[in-house]
């Protein structure tokens, strides 16, 4: 059983994207095999933000895991398609 979506932060940027993604990668566990963010309270995303997604995604792919971006909002989403990120991550608008 897969644990429940980790929550961003409602701005995922320079000041915030570090503390985020490490406080993140030491709860991802060397067997899981899905970790979902749930981005639908994320306004704002820079590279920092992307770079934090990506390190994660890093990390579970290592271990044959998928992270999964739940719920961008559209100005997040547009930034995501715009970078072509949308080939690397599996985006689930529910």
């Amino acid at each position: 059983m897969n644990p429940p979506a980790i929550t961003a932060p409602a701005e995922l940027c320079s000041s915030t994207a570090r503390a985020w993604k490490e406080r993140v990668a030491r709860d991802i566990t060397p067997l899981a095999t899905e970790t979902s963010v749930d981005l639908s309270k994320t306004r704002f995303i820079d590279s920092s933000g992307l770079g934090a997604l990506l390190s994660l995604h890093k990390i579970l792919r290592t271990q044959g895991g998928i992270l999964k971006l739940l719920n961008p909002s559209a100005a997040v989403t547009q930034l995501i398609e715009l970078t072509r990120l949308h080939r690397v991550f599996e985006i689930v608008h529910a």
